[in-house]
């Protein structure tokens, strides 16, 4: 387009001059020492536009020839560049599609000859993904030194491949320089949080969660899951010791939000009331199934023992009115009648538990209760009942056998006493029949 723009130009300077020539040829004439050229001007024009030319194609020429080195090079960097893109694509591919070493071999062909970190950074993806975290490592450090400028994106990568391989400390320090630097950084403390979570330092995690929620770095519902998540697993690790001291700490600095919690309140009251704390739980899970109901809180009300019964007692029949048919409420007011020595209380609610599906906890309470007031076969029964529940009802094939069973020996006994009973008739009619005789030859005599 260029040459074409370029003869057009010339075929119009061209009739232009050839215009002006006609019109006035003149003369030109040029003077050197001894010597005198005289020319039309036509001529005189011809070979000025034919100098000019051919000096700007010598320049053209020479200047090519000068910067040839610098061209071919220019080249051959890009041809380099199209060659690594290619590589790179190629390797990010295979990683996409699991072919850890296929990926990294693609990767590493032309990482050298770049100025980029991005394909070391990979590679060290492909190496973690095959666990080999001495290559990981080796190909972050290279990754660093290709790029120190980007520092910050490789620290994070590397953290996030080291927390999947398992080294921790390590990648514990890559963030806390992250987060020196960048206090704010958003995928640092996302990464803290997955790798507190998978370490499983609670206690790191819930120093962190203030700058969680105040730089809003996940879902409102989110953090609501992982508030409580870490609160839950410190209030575990604190009750697996024996110091209620380190309990109540750990309970008193849980928010009084969560502290209204079923799980937490559960998990809390059960240490107390294994370490016969019981007057410290009574008020906290009347409070808490007074506000929301809990089947497991009310289970655990009825587990209490405290030198009040009737108190705890007359506490539970209030919810009695609105959950009368709860089997859980019925068990626990079976517990505390009979802790108040009111058996008949307790039996019936007991047998209203059972027969609301109780389970094997209200037959076995139900047992004792009727082995108390003296009545051993319902008692009987009531455990072997709890246990079939408990044990998935034994074996369902013996148990059709022994009914088979039972149903043949009455079968049998029914027919021997209907034998007997025919015997006994037939007999009764000898014994009368020669009472007759006997009569008929004392008359005759």
């Amino acid at each position: 387009m260029k040459l074409l723009i370029q003869i057009i130009l010339i075929i119009c300077i061209g009739v232009a001059l050839a215009f002006f020539v006609r019109e006035d040829p003149g003369s030109a004439t040029f003077v050197w020492h001894n010597y005198v050229i005289e020319s039309s001007m036509a001529i005189f024009a011809v070979i000025s536009i034919a100098v000019i030319f051919l000096s700007y194609f010598l320049f053209r020429l020479l200047g090519s020839v000068l910067f040839a080195p610098s061209r071919v090079r220019k080249w051959q960097n890009r041809r380099r560049d199209r060659v690594a893109n290619t590589a790179l694509t190629r390797g990010l591919l295979a990683q996409a599609e699991g072919k850890w070493r296929l990926s990294e071999k693609a990767l590493l062909t032309y990482a050298k000859k770049t100025e980029s970190a991005v394909n070391y950074l990979a590679a060290a993806k492909s190496a973690q993904a095959q666990g080999a975290n001495a290559r990981m490592n080796q190909y972050l450090d290279m990754a660093q030194a290709t790029d120190p400028n980007a520092s910050t994106a490789i620290r994070l990568t590397q953290a996030e491949l080291l927390i999947d391989s398992g080294q921790y400390d390590r990648a514990g320090a890559a963030l806390e320089r992250i987060r020196a630097d960048d206090p704010k950084n958003l995928r640092a403390m996302l990464l803290m949080t997955k790798l507190y979570k998978t370490s499983n330092n609670w206690n790191k995690l819930s120093e962190l969660l203030y700058d969680i929620k105040r730089n809003r770095v996940i879902q409102h519902q989110e953090y609501n899951e992982l508030e409580k998540t870490v609160y839950t697993e410190l209030l575990k690790v604190a009750c697996e010791s024996d110091s209620m001291r380190k309990v109540r700490n750990c309970w008193s600095i849980i928010p009084k939000h969560l502290q209204k919690d079923a799980e937490l309140i559960s998990i809390f009251v059960q240490k107390l009331l294994q370490e016969d704390e019981h007057d410290e739980a009574v008020p906290i899970l009347r409070n808490a199934i007074r506000q929301h109901w809990n089947d497991q809180l009310v289970y655990l009300y009825g587990l209490v023992y405290t030198d009040n019964p009737y108190g705890e007692l007359s506490a539970a029949e209030k919810w009695y009115k609105q959950h009368q048919d709860n089997p859980i409420l019925l068990l626990t007011l079976g517990r505390l009648s009979s802790r108040s020595e009111l058996w008949g209380k307790a039996r019936s609610y007991l047998e209203t538990s059972v027969e609301n599906g109780g389970g094997p906890e209200a037959y076995h309470a139900l047992a004792q209760v009727l082995e108390h007031i003296d009545e051993p076969e319902l008692a009987a029964n009531s455990y072997r009942k709890g246990l079939e529940i408990a044990s998935g009802k034994g074996l369902p094939e013996l148990a059709a056998l022994t009914a088979k069973k039972k149903a043949r020996q009455t079968a049998l006994a029914k027919k021997d006493s209907q034998r007997t009973a025919a015997i006994e008739a037939e007999d009764a009619k000898k014994l009368e029949a020669e009472k007759e005789v006997k009569e008929e030859s004392i008359v005759a005599a």
